[in-house]
């Protein structure tokens, strides 16, 4: 037997009040927006970063920036 039928057997067997209840809550969950949430910790960061450089960089272009800034 599918969920969908399971569902219909158990709001078969509610009373009239605890239908129109569950129905209420049903109408309410379809209208409520989704919040939208924002990344945290690193991933937060990525998009940050994203701003100053668009463009991807290789692992070795980063790695010779980070040197440069040990040589200085």
């Amino acid at each position: 037997m599918s969920a969908i039928e399971l569902v219909i057997q158990k709001v078969k067997q509610l009373d009239e009040p605890h239908a129109r209840q569950l129905l209420n809550w049903l109408q309410g969950q379809e209208s409520a927006p989704t919040p939208a949430r924002q990344p945290t910790g690193a991933m937060a960061m990525l998009g940050f970063a994203h701003k100053f450089r668009p463009a991807p960089r290789a692992t070795a272009d980063w790695m010779n920036d980070l040197r440069a800034g040990d040589r200085e």
